[in-house]
């Protein structure tokens, strides 16, 4: 499956992918190994973004949905549904208080975070 988007947890400890097989992987990256399988969202997945707080990280979907998880426990913990369609990107501020969603729904989504 490709892989649709990654990112780096602020720290740099943990990578973040994405995938058409609808599924998050985190790796740890001194160790170069996986340590975990996500799976939560009903279709490819499109976008990830860490947290600057290093402690949540963000995805969105082709199943409309924008899903926020605990680095540490590696749950979601909260579903967005605001789209009626894909959603392409998502995106935190500098400082963590804002997530932002796009989608072909044409809107652009800003929540407050934390969650």
């Amino acid at each position: 499956m490709p892989i649709r988007s990654l990112t780096f947890s602020p720290d740099s400890q943990l990578l973040i992918t994405c995938s058409d097989d609808s599924s998050v992987k985190v790796y740890d990256v001194q160790h170069a190994n996986l340590v975990g399988t996500l799976s939560g969202h009903g279709s490819y997945v499109l976008s990830v973004d860490f947290c600057p707080d290093n402690t949540h990280f963000a995805t969105s979907s082709s199943d409309r949905k924008v899903k926020v998880w605990d680095a540490g426990s590696r749950r979601c913990v909260h579903t967005f549904s605001e789209h009626s369609d894909q959603v392409w990107g998502v995106a935190y501020n500098d400082n963590g208080s804002k997530l932002v969603s796009v989608s072909d729904d044409k809107a652009i989504i800003v929540y407050e975070c934390p969650i």
